[in-house]
C-alpha cells in the first residue's frame, strides 16, 4: 500500500493552498486571489495552481460574482473540459494540459514508448537514482533554477510557504533524482486528486543527463497515480511546444482548458504594454 492516498475534495479549490502563500482569499465562490498586477488591483487563479477549481452547482453563483464585481482585472483558469459562458467583456483564451489514462476492466496505464523505456534502463546504468524527498530548500533550488532558465518569474518566498504546506500533506509524492555522485539533478511532486494525478511542480539542473532524470520521475508519477486508484495522470500542460510535444509521446492526449480575463477599460493599454499576454486572444 502506497504511503501517499487522494486529496477528499481537490488541492486547486482546497483552502490551505492560499493560506500557505500568505495571500488574501477573493469572496468568491471559487479559489481566487486578492493581489495586484502590475499595479492593477486583481482577482487572479492562484499562483502555481493550474485552475480556479469550483463545483459544477456553485459556477452560476461565481460568474455572477465575477460580473457583477467591480474588480479591474480578473483571471480565472476553468478546469480542464469546463467551458463557460462568457459575455463580450471577457477575454477567453484557448489552453490545454494533457492527459495519459488508464484503460480496460482493471485500468492500467499505457508502458512507456520504447525509446522512453531504455532512457530508464539508461538513467540506471548511468548510476541515476530515485528517491523520496522532504528537503525543502533542495525543491526550491531545483525549481527556481528551471523557471529562471525560462524566463519565467516566481516569488521564492511564496513558492517556500506553498511547498512547506504540500509537504506536510499525505495526499501527494515527491521524489528526487540524484546522479551518481549523489548530486540532486531533478526533482518532481505529483498531487493526487480524487481519479486525477497532477504533476505539479519540476524542477531541473540541465544537463547532458537532465532528460534521463525526468523520464525516470514521470514513470514514477504515472506508477504513483496507479497505486492510489486513479485514472487519470494530468501532466500540468506547458505553454513550451517543445515540451508539450514530449508529453504527447507518452501518449497523453490533449485535453482543452479555458482562461477567461476580464480587464477594465482604463487598465487596458497599460496591461498591453506590461503584460500583453493577458490581452492575447490565441
Amino acid at each position: 500500500m502506497p504511503t501517499f492516498s487522494t486529496h477528499p475534495t481537490s488541492w486547486f479549490a482546497d483552502p490551505g493552498w492560499i493560506e500557505s502563500l500568505g495571500m488574501n482569499t477573493a469572496p468568491t465562490h471559487a479559489p481566487l486571489v486578492a493581489t495586484r498586477i502590475k499595479g492593477v488591483r486583481a482577482w487572479i487563479t492562484p499562483p502555481w495552481a493550474i485552475e480556479s477549481a469550483t463545483e459544477p452547482e456553485a459556477w452560476a453563483r461565481f460568474r455572477q460574482e465575477l460580473d457583477q464585481s467591480g474588480v479591474p482585472l480578473i483571471v480565472c483558469d476553468l478546469p480542464p473540459g469546463q467551458r463557460g459562458s462568457w459575455n463580450n467583456t471577457w477575454i477567453v483564451q484557448s489552453r490545454h494540459t494533457r492527459w495519459l489514462r488508464a484503460t480496460g476492466n482493471t485500468p492500467t496505464f499505457p508502458a512507456l514508448p520504447k525509446h522512453r523505456a531504455k532512457q530508464i534502463r539508461k538513467g540506471t546504468e548511468r548510476g541515476l537514482t530515485l528517491q523520496p524527498e522532504r528537503d525543502i530548500n533542495l525543491l526550491l533550488h531545483l525549481h527556481q533554477r528551471a523557471r529562471v532558465r525560462k524566463s519565467i518569474a516566481s516569488d521564492a518566498g511564496k513558492l517556500k510557504g506553498l511547498l512547506s504546506w504540500v509537504l506536510d500533506s499525505m495526499h501527494q509524492s515527491t521524489y528526487v533524482v540524484r546522479d551518481e555522485y549523489g548530486e540532486a539533478i531533478a526533482s518532481a511532486t505529483f498531487l493526487h486528486d480524487q481519479g486525477r494525478t497532477v504533476y505539479a511542480f519540476g524542477g531541473q539542473l540541465r544537463s547532458p543527463i537532465s532528460s534521463l532524470a525526468t523520464v525516470m520521475l514521470i514513470q514514477q508519477g504515472i506508477s504513483d497515480a496507479a497505486a492510489v486508484g486513479n485514472e487519470i495522470f494530468d501532466f500540468g500542460g506547458s505553454a513550451d511546444p517543445g515540451v508539450d510535444r514530449f508529453y504527447a509521446e507518452f501518449g497523453a492526449e490533449m485535453q482543452f482548458r479555458e482562461r477567461a480575463v476580464r480587464i477594465a477599460p482604463w487598465a487596458k493599454r497599460w496591461l498591453k504594454f506590461v503584460r500583453p499576454d493577458l490581452l492575447s486572444n490565441d
